[in-house]
């Protein structure tokens, strides 16, 4: 029952629970569509997924410094949840997915190019519709891998952070 309590309760995070998530992917469509945009726009898509990750630093930290008041350790402790959300969305929402995706897309239209006789309209958009097809097979893997690559080495630092739910 308590739990039917707190479920009810939640705060509702807006980085993570409401479309703005969707927002830390701008930069996996970027390079899915690399092929047919002009590189500019993949760009633009890096500069919305890291306005994303930046957003969700600040919120974090705002919410580290609400949580702990005035209390001795308040700067560490705001600092240590700016750096794990900063370095954790860094890794597992923008360099992690975007060069999967990019070489994902990369082989994709090479292979089509070496054993297909499609134009190269119809392999660049074959090569779109693989990267955007495996943005959710990849999302999970990278989320839970840079979960063990931060308890492994950054949040020993400063004993430990929160974890990421997909």
């Amino acid at each position: 029952m308590d739990s039917d309590i707190e479920t009810l309760t939640k705060e509702v995070d807006i980085y993570r629970d409401t479309w703005v998530r969707f927002l830390g992917y701008a930069n996996e469509v970027g390079e899915a569509f690399r092929a047919l945009v002009p590189v500019s726009m993949v760009w633009a898509s890096y500069a919305v997924a890291t306005a994303y990750v930046s957003a969700d630093a600040m919120d974090k930290g705002k919410k580290a410094a609400a949580e702990h008041g005035e209390n001795p350790g308040r700067t560490t402790r705001v600092a240590a949840a700016v750096v794990d959300t900063f370095v954790w969305q860094a890794l597992a929402s923008v360099a992690i997915p975007g060069f999967t995706i990019n070489r994902v897309c990369a082989a994709s239209l090479y292979l089509l190019g070496r054993t297909t006789r499609w134009p190269l309209p119809v392999r660049k958009w074959t090569t779109t519709a693989i990267g955007l097809s495996t943005i959710p097979f990849i999302i999970t893997p990278i989320d839970r891998s840079v979960d063990f690559l931060l308890d492994s080495s950054l949040r020993k630092v400063y004993g430990g952070g929160p974890k990421h739910e997909p």
